[in-house]
């Protein structure tokens, strides 16, 4: 019987003998980041098949944005990874599904306004819940309105980066998507805005124009919301 020869036998090392422990870990943390990217695109499809429901796509989209934003914080992992769309052509990762909802960074349900089919409490998630007897549920108009100040406030605060804004803005978003889920005027102005500040790099912060021009589209948006609810 043949031997398999002695250099197929051998131990295949993930990093070469000179590494330092801390560039094992940036290379850990660029594979789970090439994984995050395969995974999200693997829901992303799943979605559009209607494969899975708009809760479970959802979470599972807003869990995977978080990993990898945890991830791009990171120094090392983030110089390493680079430019995402260099990075994709690197490694030949064929995910544009997911390339999109990173470059965008909140999930299409959210985006959308798409009705997702639970609320965090359980309960249906359908429009009737939005509603009650044809008015709007005062809770969700509440917590709507609470963040429109919220982000507000925090501009005029001199809040300009990326990590102190998007969160807000997103949360925004889809606590208008629980009081409804049509459209109005400066709404589409609002998910620009959040697609914009997901692409700034993180040292990056918005300048003075930039600031007064959000706070005209929020103040614009409220008013706009405010009008729908009649």
């Amino acid at each position: 019987m043949n031997q398999i020869p002695t250099a197929l036998n051998e131990e295949v090392p993930l990093f070469e003998n000179s590494s330092s422990s801390q560039d094992k870990e940036t290379l850990e943390g660029v594979a789970d980041v090439y994984s995050i990217i395969v995974a999200l695109d693997y829901v992303e499809k799943a979605y559009l098949r209607d494969s899975i429901s708009s809760t479970h796509y959802t979470q599972s989209v807003n869990k995977l944005l978080a990993q990898y934003k945890t991830y791009m914080s990171m120094p090392d992992i983030s110089e390493y990874v680079g430019d995402l769309h260099d990075f994709k052509e690197k490694y030949n990762i064929i995910a544009s599904n997911a390339i999109t909802r990173l470059e965008r960074g909140i999930p299409v349900t959210v985006e959308h306004a798409i009705d997702i089919d639970t609320n965090n409490d359980g309960s249906n998630g359908s429009l009737e819940s939005k509603s009650q007897g044809g008015k709007y549920n005062a809770k969700n108009v509440a917590e709507a309105t609470g963040n429109f100040i919220t982000i507000m406030d925090a501009l005029k605060l001199d809040y300009k980066a990326k990590d102190q804004l998007h969160p807000l803005m997103a949360e925004l978003l889809l606590s208008i998507n629980r009081v409804t889920n049509h459209d109005f005027e400066n709404r589409s102005k609002l998910v620009e805005w959040i697609v914009k500040i997901n692409k700034m790099k993180v040292e990056e912060t918005l300048d003075e124009h930039e600031v007064r021009e959000l706070l005209f589209i929020l103040n614009q948006a409220y008013k706009s919301f405010y009008s729908l609810l009649g």
